[in-house]
């Protein structure tokens, strides 16, 4: 049971714990006598109570103190069932300066079940230190493996760089460049020049020899001389073998914007002087759209057509041997690569070689009856012919003309048949013929006659 005692406007609770909970008190309400106290009359205006005048503030009025056990709580309330905290300055409800203030006290005390659930908290709070301390616990192993994991790593890394390093340079001590052995020396040269135009020279005892590279060594040697052909090999671990061939000069080609330049190839195009002064009683191409050649470099690029044609070509007569015959052949043009022509030196001969298919066969029969060809070519001058045409294209042989090259055998034209317009015609004459009198013909009547392909010789022994 709840009592409450009365103390002027001043009204306090005490639960008993025997007694049970209280499901709803109705602190103000009315209950016997009991009864809600009337409101105070308004004391009349004061002067002394306008905006301007002082406040003065109520002196409160503490609550009857009672008895309370041990761990009861107690709560405080205004005369509107509010809560108030006394630590706090008191609000003023109304408009009345010195109207008295209610308040109320209400203890409560503990039960089982406070005690239950206090004790139950105080066991959660116990798991939840025990688990914040176990997790503390981990979270420190963890970070404790992770610095020895990082310190094993950082150990085994500067190990590992230690031991690149020693490794290197172990390495860069064995492979130190040491011997240059030549092993072929052109005529000409001498093994120390050699040596020095490989660049090498200078590298033995201070690079390694893992760290230079082969083609580099074959490209100094090249640019340094272009008439050298090197092949380099490299032996572990500090030796280099070096192979030299001499180039041997093919021909001179006229190149530049208005061919005023000599350039000296050897068979495969290779540039060996770019700036020629003279021939050099070399065979010379003529005809060759170049607008560059570099020294110890292809002549032209990779995708000259023309260039390739004349390689082609030079390789084929070394090949059968026939640059080395008499007369010698002195001069190729290469303008029409349809119509490839060929000139020997000292005679009015021209030798029609035509594109470069059936190369191969074609300066096979040159080379076979080269004798008989320039004997019966030299007849035919003996005779009063002023040039003779050797025509390599001729389907299986080889045919002379004595006619200069794209002759073509004049022939005669037939009588025109059709009705011609003489006097007489129609009357039933006969027009009269005088004789040894020409037929009265005019251009336009003459037939178109295509250019004929010149014939072969009748007895020429090399027709197929």
């Amino acid at each position: 049971m709840a009592r409450k005692k009365k103390n002027g406007d001043k009204t306090s609770f005490l639960f008993d714990e025997d007694a049970g909970s209280v499901d709803s008190i109705d602190l103000f309400g009315p209950d016997g006598e009991d009864a809600e106290e009337p409101e105070p009359e308004e004391e009349p205006y004061d002067e002394s109570d306008g905006p301007d005048a002082p406040e003065i503030e109520d002196e409160p009025t503490e609550p009857e103190e009672t008895d309370k056990p041990a761990g009861a709580q107690t709560f405080h309330f205004d005369r509107y069932g509010r809560r108030v905290d006394k630590k706090k300055k008191k609000e003023r409800y109304g408009k009345r300066k010195n109207a008295p203030h209610a308040t109320t006290v209400v203890v409560q005390h503990d039960t089982e079940a406070k005690r239950e659930y206090d004790e139950a908290r105080a066991r959660a709070d116990a798991r939840a230190k025990k688990r914040a301390r176990e997790e503390a616990k981990k979270a420190e192993l963890k970070r404790a493996e992770r610095k020895k994991r990082r310190r094993r790593s950082a150990s085994t890394f500067l190990l590992g760089v230690l031991a690149l390093l020693g490794l290197a340079v172990l390495t860069w001590i064995i492979t130190r460049v040491s011997t240059i052995r030549i092993m072929n020396v052109p005529s000409g040269y001498s093994e120390e020049r050699i040596t020095e135009l490989t660049g090498l020279s200078n590298k033995v005892g201070k690079r390694s020899a893992l760290f230079i590279s082969t083609s580099d060594v074959e490209k100094h040697i090249q640019n340094a001389d272009p008439y050298l052909d090197a092949s380099v090999r490299y032996s572990f671990p500090s030796t280099f073998y070096v192979t030299v061939n001499k180039r041997e000069e093919a021909a001179c080609v006229r190149w530049g914007p208005q061919n005023e330049y000599l350039a000296v190839i050897d068979e495969n195009g290779t540039v060996l002087n770019a700036a020629a002064e003279s021939t050099n009683g070399l065979l010379i191409a003529d005809g060759m759209n170049i607008s560059s050649a570099v020294n110890g470099a292809r002549l032209g690029d990779s995708s000259d057509i023309q260039v390739a044609a004349l390689i082609r070509l030079l390789t084929k007569l070394k090949e059968h041997g026939i640059l080395e015959r008499t007369p010698r052949i002195n001069r190729i043009d290469m303008t029409e690569l349809m119509q490839i022509r060929m000139y020997v030196e000292g005679a009015s001969y021209t030798i029609e070689v035509g594109d470069t298919s059936n190369l191969e066969t074609k300066l096979m029969l040159l080379q076979k009856h080269w004798t008989e060809i320039m004997d019966e070519a030299a007849a035919f001058i003996r005779g009063g012919r002023s040039t003779v045409t050797i025509y390599l294209y001729s389907k299986g042989g080889v045919n002379i003309s004595p006619y200069e090259p794209g002759y073509v055998m004049p022939t005669l034209a037939p009588p025109s048949v059709g009705p011609t317009n003489s006097p007489g015609e129609g009357t039933g004459e006969q027009p009269v013929e005088t004789p040894g009198a020409e037929p009265d013909e005019s251009p336009d009547d003459q037939p178109y006659v295509p250019a004929a392909t010149p014939m072969p010789h009748q007895e020429d022994p090399f027709t197929g």
